[in-house]
């Protein structure tokens, strides 16, 4: 029977302690300390070792209730006071943190992320900030990661730039209101109003609009009002310290966002105005894309004038032109005669094949002329017949008879619904077709009983 004290399996052990670990030649040691004094000790806010420590031991094991002894304190620490070791174990170990832990400390920093984006961004469009869940589910679909020890705001400028460049939101920075203040001098001469052009012209260079500069003339000095980046902000705090501008920068508002409730007509006309910016937007890429097209276009004429030019041109014997003495071959003489040899061979390949294909269509025409004339056939193409196997009139302009039939636009007459899937099986029907595709006018059924065979299979 074992005489060991086992703990209940219904009870949690060591819930609030907080376990600092610290290897030191070959060694481990352990303090039990509590969750949140540890790091107040470590940024100087709690002194009093007793409200750290648990208890004012030195642990090899704390989950087990090991202690370390003397020896191995002095060996390892040259010191067996254990408070000094605590204090040491305190300051250089590492803090054991339980899954639990590790999932709430992430999830606090992804919500601090998350709401730093909400208060510092907008919607270019409508200059609204967005919500938190859509911010987390915009994160999400970014495949953005938060690290528990970094800086928020470093995470903050990290996760704006991956929402930006995957596109998963259309997001940016809020805009800082400004105000550059050109403090007077008491003399209101040219002196005054150059320093207010020259802080202007700045300003506008770093890339703030003109149309957002709002200059305003106070009792003891002037204050140019403006909206920036807030990335631009130190090269603003560099204007304001220029010696040719001589004023003060001040902060009017951290973020510009819209504000009141959104009503259905502002969003339409929001939207009719944004839907109109990307119209003009297009066609400016079109029409800038159309000029490239043709400055490439007009680039590769010239280039080929240029080779024109320069290639040396094919004389008779007889024909005198003192050029061709002074400029040299580009290529081989052999090369180029070659080229102008196929290039002509496929020219003369290509008229015999349309002379052959007109021929053709010629003699088609000719020889449908001719049935046409020997069958009494009249001129427009209609042709009356009465076919004894299908006991069926079928006439060529659609009509038809005995219960309801399906005329065909190829061949003429009209069929039955048993016998119209069986007619665009026929080699009438095939034959039709490719005088159709020739162009020639189609034949009727018995015009078509009449022909030969090398007819057909034209």
């Amino acid at each position: 029977m074992s005489y060991q004290i086992v703990q209940p399996t219904n009870q949690v052990r060591l819930t609030n302690v907080a376990v600092v670990r610290l290897s030191r030649h070959g060694h481990r040691f352990e303090v039990a300390c509590y969750r949140n004094k540890i790091i107040n000790y470590r940024q100087g806010t709690e002194t009093d070792l007793s409200e750290v420590l648990q208890t004012e031991r030195v642990f090899t094991n704390v989950s087990k209730g090991q202690f370390a002894n003397s020896k191995t304190l002095q060996k390892c620490f040259d010191t067996s006071d254990e408070t000094e070791v605590c204090r040491f174990i305190l300051n250089k170990g590492d803090v054991q943190v339980s899954d639990q832990e590790r999932a709430a400390q992430l999830e606090s920093t992804i919500r601090e992320v998350a709401s730093m984006v909400s208060e510092k961004c907008v919607d270019p469009a409508s200059r609204r900030p967005y919500t938190m869940a859509q911010i987390r589910d915009a994160m999400k679909r970014s495949g953005f990661m938060v690290h528990p020890t970094r800086n928020v705001k470093q995470q903050f400028l990290d996760c704006v730039k991956l929402l930006q460049k995957k596109g998963v939101l259309n997001i940016e920075r809020a805009k800082m209101q400004l105000a550059l203040v050109l403090v007077s001098t008491g003399d209101e001469g040219d002196d005054y109003v150059e320093r207010r052009n020259n802080a202007i012209s700045l300003l506008v260079e770093e890339g703030v609009a003109r149309s957002d500069i709002v200059p305003t003339k106070g009792d003891d000095d002037t204050r140019i009002i403006f909206q920036s980046d807030p990335s631009l902000y130190r090269k603003m705090e560099s204007i304001a310290r220029n010696p040719s501008v001589q004023g003060r920068m001040e902060i009017i508002q951290q973020c510009v966002t819209e504000e009141g409730d959104v009503t259905l007509g502002s969003e339409l006309e929001r939207r009719a105005q944004q839907q109109q910016q990307n119209a003009i937007n297009e066609e400016e890429k079109s029409s800038k894309a159309d000029a490239t097209a043709l400055d490439n276009l007009s680039d590769k004429l010239q280039s080929n004038l240029i080779i024109e030019n320069n290639a040396p041109a094919l004389y008779d014997d007889n024909h005198e032109d003192s050029r061709t003495t002074n400029k040299k071959p580009v290529n081989s003489r052999k090369a180029q005669k070659a080229a102008q040899k196929k290039s002509k061979k496929a020219k003369r390949r290509e008229k015999e094949e349309q002379a052959e294909r007109e021929q053709r269509i010629a003699m088609e025409k000719a020889r449908q002329k001719e049935r046409a004339e020997r069958l009494g056939i009249v001129a427009d193409g209609v042709c009356t017949q009465v076919s004894s196997g299908n006991n069926q009139t079928n006439v060529a302009e659609g009509g038809g008879e005995g219960g309801s039939t399906k005329p065909c636009n190829t061949c003429g007459g009209a069929f039955t619904s048993g016998e119209y899937r069986m007619h665009f099986r026929s080699d009438w029907h095939r034959y039709n077709v490719k005088l159709k595709m020739k162009g020639v006018t189609p034949v009727c059924e018995k015009e078509f009983l009449l022909c030969d065979a090398d007819a057909f299979f034209y």
